[in-house]
């Protein structure tokens, strides 16, 4: 009996201590090059153009996305948080330290090298970078997702508390307001029994358009055993068409190896999304 409450008490001492990565490294060149057709604020205008979207000021309070990530992250009683960033990121790093202060959480940063390119090669590689940079999370579990995506307490939580098997969130399409357009952006999920069977990103509009049945989207929120998920990320493929190491890559070469290794939870809800100009004002409304 007394082994049994040994195990029980460090089972939950690692779930109330599994850290959340944040991947806020990217060019967000789809935001930069977009057109502004929301009558924004000057400055939420050179705040799109200059800084990571997960970092661009949101509704009167002036909150950014990554605040209310990790705000909702601390409801659900997660305090350690790791923050992948470009190294030319002062200004974030800056305002996160402050938001360290504020919230009373753990914050640190993993810098993704470019390898002398102009752009960041991708999720796989971000995840990759963060693990050699932190050797802890080779061997812990952990969440990981966007700085661009407003999930809910509620994913966050069914993650945190799912601690035997790599999972995700899969989102019901219907419950998105996202045109096909938006939604062949992201990666649709191929699901039996609650497990991830295949995961196609960026998929063809000819797929998303099949009505056959319910579509599920990847919104890039999962819960990953640093031991199990890190030689795919090491040795994920380029993909050559996007020049990028995709999760998505990295997931699917994992479910090849071994069949239902990624357990899927199904969710009906909505997550905004700052993807172009557009959004800001949406995400202003929704967060006043």
């Amino acid at each position: 009996m007394p082994s049994l409450l040994i195990w029980a008490r460090v089972q939950l001492f690692l779930m109330n201590n599994i850290p959340l990565i944040i991947m806020a490294a990217g060019m967000s060149s789809r935001m930069k090059n977009s057109n502004d057709n929301s009558n924004l604020s000057k400055d939420q205008i050179f705040q799109a153009n200059n800084r990571a979207k997960g970092f661009i000021e949101i509704n009167e309070k002036n909150e950014t996305l990554i605040y209310h990530i990790i705000n909702n992250s601390l409801t659900v009683g997660i305090k350690y948080f790791y923050v992948i960033l470009s190294e030319d990121s002062i200004e974030l790093q800056n305002y996160l330290k402050e938001i360290e202060k504020k919230l009373s959480v753990i914050i640190r940063f993993a810098f993704q090298d470019y390898y002398g390119n102009s752009k960041p090669m991708g999720t796989a590689d971000a995840i990759f970078q963060a693990m050699n940079q932190f050797p802890i999370l080779k061997s812990s579990r952990f969440i990981v997702c966007n700085s661009d995506n407003l999930y809910s307490k509620k994913a966050i939580k069914i993650l945190k508390l799912e601690s035997t098997h790599n999972s995700m969130i899969a989102y019901n399409s219907a419950c998105l307001y996202f045109n096909e357009e938006k939604i062949s952006s992201f990666s649709i999920l191929k699901i039996k029994n609650n497990f991830l069977y295949k995961i196609i990103e960026k998929p063809p509009i000819n797929l998303i358009k099949d009505i056959s049945e319910e579509k599920f989207i990847s919104m890039n929120i999962f819960s990953f055993f640093g031991d199990q998920v890190y030689d795919y990320l090491r040795n994920c493929k380029i993909n050559k068409d996007r020049g990028e190491k995709e999760i998505a890559t990295a997931i699917q070469n994992m479910i090849n190896d071994r069949n239902e290794s990624i357990k899927v939870f199904k969710i009906c809800e909505h997550v905004p999304d700052l993807t172009h100009k557009d959004d800001i004002k949406l995400l202003n409304n929704l967060l006043k």
